[in-house]
């Protein structure tokens, strides 16, 4: 199991909205992250402690986001911390100047939920995912048979190519199920296989359970699991914005 919280990621930007974004994106994406707004201050908080990822814009007060790179790699310390560089979108001039240098990753302006995480993933975690997945509550029923949200069944964790089922019974690895998810009004079938099962204590969440990949989803129905996982982290950080 890859752990996201234990992982530090220090991102720099001096545009107040983008450095809001990208560090409350990667929050509800459950990483660790702390900010800064110039390379003086990116040095100074990299002294004291070593982040798993630096993400840096291109344009930063008194240094570039290359320039950044360029010193930490100067230093024996900082010379292994992967960087990633924010640049704006359709300048291929930037983005060659970001990989020349030898930027882990670039990201484009404006951000990107799905681009953001795809990149983090890739550059820090062993084994990267390539889809989000949603910390949610839905009411699903498994072979004909509706779960007990009062007991706590439900689909507690969702991306668009699998979900994570709490549940105090779950089956056995490898059991055939025929799913059906209640998503904002819309019901979804698909049909899965369990990959693991966990008793109560046990499995990467600590809760009975199962997890399920979809073996056979309708492209709409999937399309609409990534904007339902998309549309639900924009809303929290409107809500936190607010």
């Amino acid at each position: 199991m890859d752990d996201r919280k234990s992982r530090y990621v220090l991102i720099v930007d001096n545009n107040v909205s983008d450095l809001f974004l990208a560090s409350v994106l990667l929050q509800q994406l459950d990483y660790q992250v702390c900010t800064a707004s110039t390379a003086g201050q990116t040095l100074e908080m990299v002294s004291i402690a070593m982040p798993s990822l630096i993400i840096t814009d291109l344009v930063l007060p008194g240094m570039s986001g290359v320039d950044l790179l360029r010193l930490l790699r100067q230093d024996a310390r900082t010379a292994s911390i992967p960087v990633i560089i924010f640049f704006n979108a359709g300048d291929e001039v930037a983005e060659r100047r970001c990989h020349n240098a030898g930027a882990a990753g670039c990201i484009s302006k404006p951000i990107q939920a799905e681009h953001l995480f795809k990149i983090v993933q890739k550059t820090i975690e062993q084994t990267p995912r390539t889809n989000i997945r949603l910390h949610t509550s839905l009411s699903v029923t498994i072979d004909g048979h509706s779960l007990d949200m009062t007991e706590g069944d439900c689909a507690s964790i969702l991306s668009e190519n699998g979900m994570y089922v709490r549940m105090a019974n779950p089956h056995s690895r490898d059991d055939r199920l025929a799913i059906q998810i209640n998503l904002n009004g819309r019901s979804i079938s698909v049909d899965t296989v369990v990959l693991y099962s966990h008793t109560y204590g046990n499995g990467p969440f600590k809760e009975p359970g199962m997890g399920l990949k979809f073996t056979r989803i309708l492209p709409e129905d999937q399309l609409f699991i990534r904007k339902f996982i998309r549309d639900e982290i924009m809303r929290g950080i409107t809500a936190k914005k607010e």
